[in-house]
């Protein structure tokens, strides 16, 4: 998914903030001969005067708006060229006259077979993670590919232990599921020595927005999917939310469960149970976890039983709102992570007011002197500058509290 994930702790006395960076390396080639580099120019897309800058500078997503013409008998799914007006390569893609993004750019040399390239982006995300040492004796559930952010657009895998969960949201990667497949067992084989059982799950309204019409995948009979995570045992629900499990807030749960050792720890938005079960393994006193989803509150008091921590924590099906509205006790530690309230800059001033008014609610379940560690999944929100900060200092005036910033984080480094 390309989305950004923010934290934001609060607490009343300290500020601290750190950013870091791990740059990504160009992708590998290897396997690519030679002649397979020719560039094909039977089938290309001019770019608009005046944008061809945006695509040079790592802008993967051409919209229909940058596009002049197409060159060629041009279809769905096609691997084109894309240039400039005087002609100048760009870079190449994948185009669909049918999404709102014409091309789906991808890094590298195009082949006369895109899928040599596809293949080899493949082989490099799996690199990656094994440069990131995962998966590793404690961890077996990681984001393995992440779409943009490994050249890869519309394309999301992630691993749990020895399967893999694809989500796909364009039409390039669904129209090459086979080709797709075998290029995951062979890489993901040399990382882990395991071939993995693949599992599809495309992302049916996204697809429809690309002009495919593609059924719901039906849940499969099978055995329950188990991963780790920091040494704890998580059933994965591969089809319940998203893919099943959030990679993404690994780094924040591992930063948070130390300091919640002897604390009352309050969960909302729980799902699977991550944050209140890391609070439990490092000594929580308690551990209460909140969800609207009956199914994610059954799947997370079985993720407590598995590590035997069921009796410091318990999960209730609940509005979130309504819960803290009825709710007397405060918490030496609240995480709030509810789900994308803003999947587009358009929702941002309705998705604001939703956000402040949680927060404000989840402050108050706050003691003085207590942690909240607050998050927004949407990324309408998180990158216009300034806005997540300022609702939280709006919903500290509703709900009385001063608020002091100490650390503000993102989604594990896999992402």
């Amino acid at each position: 998914r390309h989305q950004a994930v923010r934290m934001r702790w609060l607490a009343p006395a300290m500020m601290l903030q750190r950013a870091a960076a791990l740059q990504r390396c160009t992708p590998s080639l290897r396997g690519i001969r030679r002649g397979q580099l020719r560039m094909s120019t039977t089938k290309s897309v001019t770019i608009k005067r005046g944008k061809a800058r945006l695509f040079r500078d790592g802008n993967p997503l051409v919209y229909g708006g940058a596009v002049e013409r197409t060159t060629g008998d041009v279809s769905r799914g096609d691997a084109v060229e894309v240039v400039d007006g005087a002609g100048n390569n760009i870079g190449w893609g994948f185009y669909n006259p049918d999404s709102m993004y014409r091309v789906r750019l991808l890094p590298g040399p195009m082949a006369d077979d895109p899928m040599v390239a596809v293949r080899a982006l493949i082989e490099t995300a799996c690199e990656r993670r094994s440069a990131l040492n995962l998966p590793n004796e404690a961890t077996s559930a990681f984001r393995l590919i992440n779409s943009e952010g490994d050249g890869l657009s519309g394309l999301t895998v992630d691993a749990y232990g020895s399967h893999l969960v694809c989500s796909i949201s364009a039409a390039w990667a669904e129209a090459r599921r086979v080709e797709i497949t075998a290029a995951l067992e062979e890489s993901y084989s040399t990382l882990t020595n395991e071939k993995p059982q693949i599992i599809w799950r495309p992302a049916v309204a996204r697809l429809k927005s690309e002009g495919l019409e593609i059924d719901q995948a039906e849940e499969e009979e099978g055995a329950a999917v188990e991963a780790t995570e920091s040494n704890l045992v998580y059933e994965v629900d591969v089809w319940g939310q998203k893919t099943g499990f959030y990679c993404d807030q690994r780094d924040n749960r591992n930063f948070l469960a130390p300091l919640c050792t002897g604390k009352n720890v309050l969960d909302l938005y729980c799902y699977s149970g991550g944050f209140a079960l890391s609070a439990a393994k490092h000594g929580a006193s308690s551990c209460i976890g909140v969800d609207s989803s009956r199914r994610a509150v059954e799947l997370a008091t079985r993720n407590a039983e598995r590590n035997a921590i069921d009796g410091i924590c318990r999960f209730e099906a609940s509005d979130v709102s309504a819960f803290l509205n009825n709710n007397d006790e405060v918490y030496d530690v609240v995480v709030c992570d509810p789900p994308k309230l803003a999947p587009s800059i358009r929702d941002l001033p309705k998705a604001k007011r939703k956000y402040q008014k949680i927060n404000a609610l989840a402050l108050n379940a706050v003691r003085p002197g207590g942690l909240l560690l607050t998050c927004s999944c949407s990324s309408a929100m998180t990158t216009s500058e300034g806005a997540f900060l300022a609702m939280l200092r709006e919903a500290s005036k509703d709900a009385g509290k001063r608020l002091t910033v100490l650390r503000t984080a993102g989604a594990a480094a896999d992402h």
